[in-house]
């Protein structure tokens, strides 16, 4: 008994892309899905979700690969990835509900094109559809850490990366914003993933809060040696793969003059909190608040109005070296041989041997004192 049943199409998909196009940018646009009157009686109620999964027909996907390069840059089954050309055409897509207009659709997120058929619309259920999600997430992120980064990269999504990027540096504030602004731009200039081996590297020209957003955006840390940190004292941050070229940021000096007119606020609380170290627990909810609210605000700020965007061709070190590991003859721990010392015939760490040593703080680069521990 042969109990296939034919593909319904249960509607069309409303919008300015005609074209095959990056999804992240249709993604941003939103989208009119009109349901057929056949159909209608089915969207009862539907207004009641925030978000929705809507089910639809590649119907310009003329064939298809089982395996080839996805968007990070991998190389993918079909079925480990979300490229359009599949064995069955069939796309799913989270999409935000904006509203309800008879048998129409308003939505934001959607990556069809103009004309896609609708197979179907299922509510989005936390319960249902999130633990799945997130397992599948936690499976795919495992060979590929950053992958969502990187779409978040390439659908310029900044909010969302400022958001994260607030999960390391543990506030919000402006210079984290001009970070996150800063690296979003040169990644999507140089168009290329960041696995963290070094094959992009980032040389950043202060240690403030700016080099946070860096860190979070770029995946360039000091951890997998691809952050280089040149003590210039300037807010300024160079994206480049291994050949040295690539593309500088450095904010204008005219920002600090949009930060006094249109964040004052905020510009009189970091005086008082960051400056003059006050400390009031009311005082310093409102600095979170302020820079919170003007963080997020300065995204909508058109970039060149922050920052000065341009190519470079700089020189970098090479690969970072792997020294051997020596053993402190007094306190036993292991050390770089390249910064122990000899004292007496003994390997002595700097701490033990109360040499001085160097010290990435608040003011840059500075020698230390000649005793660490006690």
């Amino acid at each position: 008994m042969n109990n296939e049943k034919r593909l319904q199409f249960i509607g069309s998909i409303k919008n300015d892309f005609n074209c095959p196009t990056d999804p992240h940018e249709i993604k941003k646009s939103e989208s009119i899905i009109e349901i057929y009157d056949d159909y209608s009686e089915g969207l009862y109620r539907i207004e009641e979700n925030d978000f929705i999964n809507v089910i639809f027909y590649f119907d310009r996907s003329e064939s298809y690969d089982l395996k080839g390069p996805t968007y990070d840059g991998e190389v993918r089954g079909v079925f480990a990835s979300r490229s359009p050309r599949r064995p069955s055409s069939l796309g799913l897509t989270t999409v935000k509900l904006i509203e309800r207009d008879n048998n129409t659709l308003k939505v934001q997120g959607l990556d069809a094109l103009n004309g896609t058929p609708v197979v179907d619309i299922k509510p989005y259920s936390s319960f249902l559809d999130e633990a799945e999600m997130e397992y599948e997430r936690g499976r795919f992120l495992r060979n590929s850490p950053r992958a969502d980064v990187y779409h978040l990269i390439k659908a310029r999504n900044t909010k969302s990366l400022l958001t994260r990027a607030g999960e390391i540096h543990g506030h919000y504030c402006p210079g984290l914003s001009l970070g996150v602004l800063a690296s979003t731009e040169l990644m999507n200039k140089l168009s290329k993933a960041n696995d963290g081996l070094e094959d992009i590297i980032a040389v950043t020209e202060t240690n403030n809060c700016f080099s946070d957003g860096v860190q979070y955006v770029s995946g360039c840390t000091f951890g997998n040696n691809a952050l280089v940190y040149r003590d210039m004292g300037k807010t300024a941050v160079s994206l480049v793969t291994r050949d040295g070229k690539g593309f500088r940021a450095s904010v204008l000096p005219s920002y600090r003059l949009i930060l006094e007119s249109e964040f004052s606020e905020y510009f009189s609380l970091f005086n008082n909190v960051i400056c003059e170290h006050c400390r009031d627990e009311n005082i310093v909810k409102d600095f979170k608040k302020a820079g919170m609210e003007t963080s997020f605000a300065m995204l909508s700020i058109d970039l060149d109005k922050l920052l000065s965007v341009k190519p470079v061709n700089i020189k970098l070190p090479g690969y970072a070296p792997i020294y051997e590991t020596v053993i402190c003859g007094a306190c036993g721990e292991g050390i770089m041989s390249t910064l122990s010392t000899n004292v007496d015939d003994r390997t002595l760490c700097l701490s033990c041997a109360k040499s001085q040593y160097n010290e990435l703080n608040g003011k840059g680069i500075t020698t230390g004192t000649k005793h660490i521990l006690t």
